[in-house]
């Protein structure tokens, strides 16, 4: 059988090391062995495709979990100079160390020896997360709504060069990027459930060096309705009624969720009978059909 990596080790973390960890090493190491910044050094590549093998694993929760059980059930005899994970097709481990002959026989790079990150490579924005709560009735049929929220942008006044007239740019200390507000319209899908993450692509933090932006993640939640529960796609409404209604039944004009109603109560109607409404509860899979709008009647006390 063959062996599994050690992707922990690959990736320089430990085993319980949370996903914001794992995903920071994999930047740091990314960015330092990525074939763009080494030349196009095959080396470089073959790297970084071992390091991107392991972040995919590890940054996704199920695959995780099934590369931790499968590697506890192997057995890694280590010998001499084994003490870091190191590929037969690669030329340098992942813990900072280069190999210089036999598998075991290593040596520390020097300072001229060690890859030096170019500050003028293209990197990607930061994706930006944030909760926000919504009506029920946007979660339930969906809309477009402003956002306003805060992130990084190329900074106005150097153009995003960090200088101005051959000095330090004032304003963003030669960062080059500085936090603004911004107002986006964001569109909400008909019918998404409650804690739904939406991902809005390029709308996170601004890339450097004309790197891509980052993605906006929104997670909804939906704000408790006075009247209307939602269960499913199914919205419910406790409806009171006067006793002479409910005796003798007749018509009553009701509100759901986007429209104005009348219907018909029947004659003798007790406490806690419901009367559904088809197609007027919240939408389907993002699609036109709808859920149905359920009535529970309650009659009032005299």
């Amino acid at each position: 059988m063959a062996q599994t990596k050690n992707y922990y080790k690959i990736l320089g973390v430990e085993k319980n090391a949370s996903f914001a960890d794992i995903k920071k090493r994999y930047r740091e190491l990314a960015k330092k062995h990525h074939p763009d910044v080494n030349n196009g050094s095959k080396k470089a590549e073959n790297n970084f495709k071992i390091l991107s093998a392991a972040y995919n694993v590890l940054s996704d929760k199920k695959s995780r979990r099934e590369y931790d059980q499968s590697f506890r059930q192997q057995t890694r005899p280590r010998g001499p100079g084994s003490g870091t994970w190191s590929d037969p097709s690669s030329d340098f481990d992942f813990s900072g160390r280069q190999k210089t002959g036999q598998q075991g026989d290593f040596r520390q790079a020097t300072p001229e020896e060690e890859q030096k990150f170019d500050p003028e490579f293209p990197t990607r924005g930061f994706d930006l997360q944030f909760m926000i709560d919504l009506p029920l009735v946007t979660v339930a049929l969906g809309g477009t709504i402003p956002y306003s929220y805060e992130k990084y942008v190329q900074c106005p006044d150097c153009e995003g060069t960090g200088f101005m007239d051959s000095e330090e740019c004032s304003v963003c200390k030669g960062k080059r990027l500085v936090v603004e507000s911004v107002t986006i319209e964001i569109k909400i899908p008909p019918g998404i459930g409650n804690l739904y993450t939406l991902r809005i692509p390029n709308a996170g933090g601004e890339g450097r060096n004309g790197g891509p932006p980052g993605d906006l993640l929104l997670r909804i939640s939906a704000e408790k309705h006075p009247r209307f529960k939602r269960l499913k796609n199914d919205i419910y409404a406790e409806i009171p009624i006067s006793p002479e209604l409910a005796e003798k039944g007749g018509s009553l004009e009701i509100e759901t969720l986007d429209s104005v109603q009348t219907i018909e109560v029947e004659e003798g109607t007790l406490t806690g009978e419901e009367l559904r409404i088809p197609g007027q509860g919240a939408a389907i899979l993002w699609g036109k059909k709808r859920g149905d709008f359920i009535l529970k009647f309650k009659i009032q006390d005299d």
